[in-house]
């Protein structure tokens, strides 16, 4: 098992909220490796086309990307400006 800590930004974590799906900031789950980031979401019920970005080692990276090795992933909710 790999340990994956997931941090949620803001943003993410107000829409979550709002859906009945209340996270923490940061939270830590294990994995089986080669387990995809979109596997992850799922298991925490959070909607994938929920989470534009995801960010690791600060480098964008797509939700099809298999876990290898314990990590820190930020899941960010959409974004919008005005």
């Amino acid at each position: 098992m790999i340990t994956v800590t997931l941090r949620l930004a803001q943003s993410l974590r107000c829409i979550l909220a709002d859906a009945g799906n209340e996270q923490p900031e940061v939270l830590t789950v294990e994995v089986e490796p080669g387990t995809r980031i979109r596997e992850v979401m799922h298991a925490l019920g959070i909607n994938p086309l929920l989470v534009p970005m995801v960010v690791r080692d600060k480098q964008k990276i797509d939700i099809t990307t298999p876990l290898d090795m314990d990590t820190t992933l930020t899941f960010h909710g959409p974004l919008a400006g005005g």
